[in-house]
């Protein structure tokens, strides 16, 4: 059964210790199918095309952003889900129907983070590129977590390998 753990690091608020080597815009960068994504990118019907075949897509429902609520839309594929968000459709002077990638979690061995963390990695390949961060042990789960300028990247090292990593925007 696949988990479905939207928004990890929005509902939760964690902050990061220090990282090995601190944290930078590109660490909530991935490539997949030769497409690089980040974090705020515009969500379009091209990006979602060169991702490749959706498996399905739903509603997560709307989450608290300050003294705002916005959408979020879960969009499975093979190996990674894609969250959009209306985030901030106002201050971006578009419409309420105007989305950009909110969380980016990635299932697949094939898949790595910007410094080459996978799923299937020891949690001491994580400890290594980016340092001990902040650890949260709960429901059976063990996760760290690391923050930079509203953004986290957390792995869940459950059994002492990566299971699945969240890149998402954060809430404070």
């Amino acid at each position: 059964m696949r988990r479905i753990f939207p928004l990890f690091a929005l509902l939760f608020g964690f902050s990061a210790q220090a990282a090995q080597a601190p944290l930078t815009e590109n660490d909530f960068t991935v490539k997949i199918n030769k497409q690089a994504i980040t974090l705020g990118q515009d969500w379009d019907r091209n990006l979602m095309t060169a991702l490749g075949k959706q498996a399905s897509e739903d509603f997560v429902g709307e989450v608290p952003f300050g003294d705002e609520n916005y959408k979020f839309y879960r969009h499975i594929f093979p190996g990674f889900d894609i969250y959009s968000a209306n985030i901030d459709w106002q201050q971006r002077g578009k419409s309420v129907d105007s989305y950009v990638i909110g969380q980016i979690t990635l299932h697949s061995s094939t898949l790595h983070t910007a410094r080459g963390v996978a799923p299937g990695d020891a949690k001491q390949r994580v400890i290594e590129q980016y340092g001990a961060g902040e650890t949260d042990n709960s429901d059976g789960e063990e996760w760290i977590m690391y923050s930079l300028a509203h953004k986290n990247i957390a792995f869940d090292v459950t059994g002492g390998k990566v299971q699945v990593i969240n890149i998402s925007v954060g809430n404070d």
